[in-house]
């Protein structure tokens, strides 16, 4: 207990008397004479320190003395009036670990002697033992309060000292200020690190709706991200105090080389390619958003606020600010109006003044039941949306069995976190509730730095404890009782091996089909193992128009979407002469792939276009020295003008198309003396860059 609240920074005050030690060491035992034995104080009441756990860690050793848990009350009732005595503390506890097998032979009076002090000092008792259950789910921030208390298991076997103290105890708890505590759940939940609790700081502000209605509200940071530890000291390890300190140093580079800059001659800007644009935090303070407040857009139904659409870093409750009635009064009014209507509000919050506005949707709720408020969350803005699109599954051949559906539902119902995980008497209850879950780096990082301020010399850090991982462990109830799931659904989903063709194999095919190949080339290519399952994923794609990254596939899969051909046509064009002529390698078969595609569609929908475009795409070439393409690939490939015996709608005759391919020779000559006479490195860069 006293690890975690060292890193709590808490202002406790902790102190320990240890019952069953072979020596007796208490004030009470040395006043009385005898009576108190075995009991001993062990640390005196003062802040936690590591020095304080490292002896309890060392030196609190198991012995093979007993001691009165009713005398070790006395004594620790005693020595913390002593403790405190001449100083002023909130709250005083006392926590009696005990499995309560040694008889306590006390009288009436003894017992209201000790409940009267009790009561005079104002301290609460909390017995944690074992055979204890509770009716109420425990959490970090429940344990030891009257609504937790537990009570003795009644049906365990037990021995006759055993009961003796349960009665007394049970007629001493009679009394408030006592509760019982399992202690199970109290290791469960005191070995988790939680947070140094603060006082909430509210955001005090104005509502505005339309030009005369506003409230006074306080805005408090209801839910925020957990910083866990504070920031670590850096010193240098193995340096003297004086020289521990660690320094900064920043350098510059040019072209990777050190250079000497002064700070004064470094602006803030941003790279746009090549081009430097200075940026001066003065732009921001030009902008004038206006006084900080909320201002009320208007009102939408709640359906239209999409839970994707909420961001932000905390959830903020709004309400009236204390000591407003008016506000108080109006704002009751607006939240049961909004939750009559099931509308949210839609607002624009400036923090601080002229700072960037942010959109915000407020919720109306009714806090703990009594409370009624606002819940603020922030909303996106239109820029900040990145669009996802997803095919839907349109074809039946993708619909769930009813069998699938049922073995679903049971894979479901099997896995309820409701009645999860069960304690040691077998009772269920919820796994994973947002009270009591906390985060597992957080907490594996507390039991390192504790680890390792106990063990300074340590050369390890301690491995992960069964607790912490069973944080985000699907609990073992659920496995278990999903297993025969499980095993429904695989028999009601049965997996088969698809056996896939290579993407360039798919695309010669279809290229081949386009072509007009002949019925041996189509039937090969529709009989083709794995043809229907790229068709199939090719329909579920999402493809708005032709990319440079599967041309081909775009292509073909536009046209058979009802894209027009012309709209089709144009951005392959362009998408060819972004591969040739920006790219820095020229994907030469992707090219081929989208040349055929386009030139096998251009024969049966109109080669006039892909003719045309054709003529223009030679000069290009020849005209940027791509003289090696224009042979390698559209002449091997024979990728030139659709003459009359490919397509009817054609115009250009059989000896004009093969007349096309051939370059000719003034443009030859003249670019082979350009380049051997007069070397113009201009040129040879642009040639290198295609």
């Amino acid at each position: 207990y006293e690890k975690p609240q060292i890193c709590s920074f808490p202002q406790d005050e902790v102190g320990l008397v240890l019952m069953g030690t072979d020596e007796t060491s208490n004030q009470v035992n040395t006043e009385h004479g005898s009576g108190y034995e075995h009991i001993c104080e062990a640390s005196e009441l003062k802040l936690p320190n590591w020095h304080t756990s490292r002896v309890l860690e060392n030196k609190v050793l198991r012995s093979n003395s007993e001691a009165n848990w009713y005398d070790a009350l006395i004594v620790a009732v005693d020595f913390l009036r002593a403790g405190t005595a001449n100083r002023s503390f909130k709250h005083l506890h006392i926590f009696l670990i005990s499995p309560l097998a040694m008889p306590a032979e006390v009288s009436q009076s003894e017992i209201r002697y000790l409940l009267d002090n009790l009561e005079v000092m104002l301290c609460q008792v909390h017995i944690i033992s074992d055979q204890i259950e509770h009716s109420n789910p425990i959490t970090t921030s429940t344990i030891f309060t009257p609504s937790s208390s537990g009570t003795f298991v009644d049906e365990e076997v037990k021995s006759e000292d055993r009961i003796k103290n349960e009665n007394l105890l049970n007629e001493i708890m009679q009394k408030e200020g006592f509760t019982l505590t399992n202690i199970s759940m109290a290791h469960r939940c005191l070995g988790f690190y939680v947070p140094k609790p603060v006082r909430p700081t509210p955001w005090n502000s104005t509502l505005t709706i339309g030009t005369k209605l506003k409230f006074a509200i306080s805005a408090y940071l209801l839910i925020s991200e957990q910083k866990g530890l504070g920031p670590f000291k850096v010193t240098s390890a193995g340096g003297s105090t004086a020289n521990s300190v660690v320094k900064m140093r920043t350098q510059h580079f040019q072209n990777e080389k050190p250079i000497d800059l002064e700070m004064e001659d470094v602006i803030v800007g941003y790279m746009y390619g090549s081009t430097v644009v200075p940026y001066d935090n003065t732009i921001d303070m030009d902008y004038k958003s206006g006084e900080a407040g909320l201002t009320c857009l208007g009102f939408t139904a709640s359906s239209n606020i999409l839970d994707e659409y909420l961001s932000g870093k905390g959830t903020y409750l709004v309400m009236a600010k204390k000591g407003c009635a008016g506000s108080e009064e109006k704002l009751t009014a607006l939240v049961k109006a909004m939750m009559a209507l099931n509308v949210v509000m839609m607002a624009a919050k400036i923090y601080r003044k002229d700072t960037k506005p942010r959109l915000q949707t407020l919720f109306p709720i009714m806090h703990e039941q009594r409370y009624p408020c606002l819940v603020m969350l922030e909303l996106v803005f239109q820029d900040e949306i990145n669009l996802v699109r997803f095919p839907s599954f349109l074809t039946s051949k993708h619909q769930p069995s009813p069998e699938q559906y049922a073995a679903i539902d049971k894979l479901i119902d099997s896995m309820n976190l409701m009645d999860a995980v069960e304690d040691e008497h077998g009772v269920s209850h919820e796994a994973f509730g947002f009270n009591e879950t906390h985060n597992p780096n957080h907490q594996f990082l507390y039991r390192s730095v504790v680890h390792r301020a106990m063990h300074p010399n340590a050369a390890s850090l301690p491995v992960v404890d069964s607790d912490i991982s069973e944080l985000v462990s699907v609990p073992k109830k659920l496995v278990h009782r999903a297993e025969a799931a499980m095993d429904e659904i695989k028999q009601v989903f049965p997996l088969e091996e698809q056996k896939r063709i290579t993407r360039a194999e798919w695309l010669h095919r279809m290229a081949a089909m386009h072509q007009g190949g002949g019925d041996a080339a189509t039937s090969s290519a529709a009989s083709a193992p794995g043809l229907d399952a790229i068709d199939e994923e090719s329909e579920r794609r999402v493809v708005l128009a032709v990319g440079s990254t599967t041309p081909a596939e775009d292509f073909d899969l536009l046209l058979r979407r009802g894209e027009k051909f012309v709209t089709v046509a144009n951005q392959m064009q362009a998408v060819i002469f972004e591969l040739l002529f920006t790219s820095m390698h020229t994907p030469v078969e992707k090219v081929i792939m989208a040349l055929m595609m386009y030139r096998g569609e251009a024969q049966k929908l109109g080669p006039f276009r892909y003719n045309e475009w054709m003529t223009e795409f030679k000069q290009v070439l020849l005209g940027r020295s791509k003289h090696e393409f224009w042979e390698q690939v559209i002449v091997r490939e024979k990728l030139g003008l659709i003459d009359v015996s490919e397509s009817d709608m054609s115009t250009v005759s059989v000896d004009d198309a093969i007349e096309f391919y051939r370059i000719p020779v003034t443009t030859q000559s003249t670019t082979e003396t350009i380049v051997k006479d007069d070397v113009d490195l201009d040129t040879l860069f642009e040639e290198l860059n295609g």
